[in-house]
């Protein structure tokens, strides 16, 4: 091996998982993720190296943070990174954004936070969605960061800030996907567990390039603890001058969207048509406005599970093996399902009231699938 290679190698150190330094002929190497396109025989070496968390702990060992092709395949197919997205559309995606940088600039994108009704309860995560876009990575605490050269094979590398694989963790908190799955699966060139940002960050904007990323919440968004801890690095480095916003060029980026793209929205679409039908139909007198909240949630999960079981019917085939993707929907958005003068109210979310005989209903709400999302109103009679 030369000297300089860049192997990856973890240790297991108590309940964490450490990077540590080896010193292999005489040199110290950096132990990182990068992505490989050697033999394989020597993928089939690095492999052997991988002995980590994840390759170790018999129960944690098949677990991801999300969906993959080996672990969902009914949800993500061969070739993609996730549900209908192709990794070299994740690749374009970002060659996209470095094309509208200048040479050297840095781009730091940051996961969405954990949000928490009480101290350990937690709400459902979603993600960022920039972040989302540019990595299709779906787990809070990290960190993607783009820089351009005309040296790297892509004009760019990425750099990933993760969470590292910790089984006992995982089985308290559930699983994570790791670094090497940000690397194998996720076009990662390094990855880097995510307590090793602040200490890694103030290299990665060195020199005198800019810098690009969104530093402050807007709208009532609350950035990441990793934001903050850029934030302060670049106030210590008097590097503030030389920070650009990048949240207008990644939009700019996404308004023009692929035909997988327009898929997955036809599909939230065809959901959320059939989520409305499924809730007219459970309208009338005394019903409340929550229940019909409640179904088209219900309904927009049982529009992905195929085939239609009709149990009523003597056609359908019971033999037949169900394929279930409801795990790809999820309501775009708090919906609105106003009964009478509470549709006078722009943003009327309480949903709470019984609906009576003659008013209307004002109904505003979308499915989300796989992160593309519907957003429909439209108003019917109660009775």
């Amino acid at each position: 091996m030369a000297n300089r290679a860049a192997v990856f190698v973890h240790r297991l150190s108590g309940h964490s998982l450490s990077v540590r330094r080896l010193s292999i002929y005489g040199s110290r190497l950096t132990l990182h993720a990068r992505r490989l396109h050697a033999s394989s025989a020597g993928r089939s070496f690095l492999s052997t190296l991988l002995q980590t968390a994840k390759t170790k702990n018999p129960i944690t060992a098949q677990w991801n943070g999300q969906p993959t092709h080996e672990t969902h395949p009914e949800l993500v197919a061969q070739g993609e990174t996730t549900p209908g997205i192709l990794q070299s559309e994740y690749d374009q995606r970002r060659r996209n954004i470095v094309d509208s940088l200048p040479d050297g600039g840095t781009a730091f994108l940051f996961s969405a936070p954990m949000h928490f009704v009480s101290p350990h309860v937690f709400h459902e995560f979603r993600q960022d969605s920039d972040f989302y876009y540019m990595t299709g990575w779906n787990e809070p605490e990290s960190v993607a960061v783009l820089q351009k050269s005309a040296t790297a094979r892509r004009g760019y590398t990425l750099t990933m800030f993760v969470r590292a694989k910790e089984p006992e963790k995982e089985l308290w908190e559930g699983p994570r996907s790791g670094l090497e799955t940000a690397v194998a699966a996720f076009g990662a060139d390094e990855a880097w567990p995510i307590r090793d940002f602040a200490k890694r960050a103030a290299k990665l904007i060195g020199g005198a390039h800019p810098v690009y990323a969104d530093l402050d919440g807007e709208h009532g968004l609350v950035r990441s603890e990793q934001c903050g801890e850029l934030r302060q690095i670049l106030q210590r480095s008097n590097a503030g001058a030389r920070v650009r916003r990048l949240t207008p060029i990644v939009q700019r980026a996404r308004l023009i969207k692929s035909t997988a793209e327009l898929q997955l929205m036809r599909e939230a679409g065809r959901v959320s048509g059939a989520a409305f039908a499924a809730a007219m139909r459970a309208c009338g007198p005394g019903v409340s406005e929550s229940t019909l909240q409640s179904t088209f949630a219900h309904a927009s999960k049982m529009a992905l599970l195929a085939p239609i079981t009709d149990r009523s019917t003597l056609t359908t085939d019971h033999s037949a093996p169900i394929t279930d993707r409801s795990a790809l929907t999820r309501p775009a958005y708090v919906p609105v399902f106003a009964g009478g003068e509470h549709a006078l109210c722009m943003h009327y979310v309480l949903n709470n009231a019984p609906l009576r005989a003659g008013d209307l209903v004002l109904a505003d709400a979308g499915a989300e699938v796989a992160a593309y999302a519907a957003d429909v109103t439209r108003t019917f009679p109660v009775s």
